[in-house]
């Protein structure tokens, strides 16, 4: 599945200046590179030891203050984290990696403004920073500017056509548009990448459904179940595809199954009861229909009125 809330980070250069440490065995490069090189095989405890050591030798080490900060992160330890990112930015002005990391820790926690000034402080250092311009988009669509999101990410596109998140969320913002055209094309590139990703699936029968190509939409929920099997707003979706296709039977039979998967939802309820009343069942439609009142507060006087015009068709009171 597509992580729709997730972000991009955690950059570290594995990589550095192999030739600049040959025969050095005691300088703080030595100990950066056999941290990077345990860290790369997943020994954490040896490579943050190491990092220590690089940062008792020389205590303003950028690369190594974000490498032990990333190793904090991931054992939990935010506020270790966000120190050294902070370290490593104000001793190695022009570390990028620091950046997006402390950017990337302030977006988990949604703090997305503040990440955005991380982000911008790097792109002022470098323009075609792709990550940064990922990430910033990202965080402008969390905070619902959508035409700055939209400006970053086709920016880092045309850097890394490869951006699934990149695509995915231009979709979300063409979609508040109501450019579905433009939002269809990029959850089709979104899937041309990666064909399992799951929310962009969904996304994409939604905006067919939204379009009125009910018939379009239902083979997008359909694999979208297919790749999980409890998957109960695709099989809503899939159901209420059904439904407004006219063919009430499969409607019924998924509509059933999304219902038990959620039986608390009120929206799920509220299609038995529309499918029950295209099938003439006016008993089992308006025992839906007040089931679907009785779920949502919001929605109840909608649901009591859909039971009131089936009383009413049926001549009672």
């Amino acid at each position: 599945m597509l992580p729709g809330t997730a972000c991009v980070k955690k950059i570290l250069y594995l990589a550095l200046a192999a030739a600049a440490l040959a025969g050095c065995n005691q300088s703080p490069e030595y100990y950066l590179k056999r941290g990077n090189s345990q860290l790369s095989s997943g020994k954490e405890k040896l490579a943050l030891a190491n990092y220590d050591k690089a940062l008792l030798l020389r205590r303003n080490f950028p690369e190594a203050l974000t490498a032990r900060g990333m190793i904090y992160e991931r054992q939990g330890d935010k506020q270790k984290a966000a120190l050294d990112y902070k370290r490593a930015i104000e001793s190695g002005a022009n570390y990028l990696p620091a950046y997006t990391n402390m950017a990337g820790l302030l977006m988990d926690g949604g703090n997305y403004r503040e990440a955005v000034d991380y982000l911008s402080q790097a792109l002022a250092i470098e323009p075609e920073y792709d990550y940064a311009l990922l990430n910033r988009g990202l965080s402008y669509y969390k905070l619902g500017d959508c035409v700055s999101a939209k400006a970053d990410l086709t920016i880092a596109l045309r850097l890394n056509p490869k951006f699934e998140l990149a695509y995915y969320h231009r979709a979300l913002c063409e979609r508040r548009e109501k450019d579905f055209r433009a939002a269809l094309a990029d959850l089709d590139a979104v899937l041309a990448l990666n064909p399992a990703a799951g929310i962009a699936l969904l996304e994409r029968g939604k905006l067919k459904f939204a379009a009125g190509d009910y018939a379009g939409a239902s083979p997008d929920f359909f694999r979208v179940i297919k790749l999980g099997k409890e998957n109960a707003p695709a099989v809503y979706w899939l159901a209420l595809s059904q439904h407004k296709a006219g063919d009430q039977e499969g409607a019924l039979e998924n509509a059933l199954k999304a219902a038990q998967l959620k039986p608390e939802a009120a929206l799920y309820a509220g299609l038995l009861g529309d499918i029950y009343a295209a099938r003439k069942d006016k008993a089992r439609a308006g025992e839906y229909y007040l089931k679907a009142a009785g779920l949502s507060a919001n929605y109840s006087a909608y649901y009591k009125a859909r039971y009131a015009a089936l009383r009413k068709a049926a001549g009672k009171r």
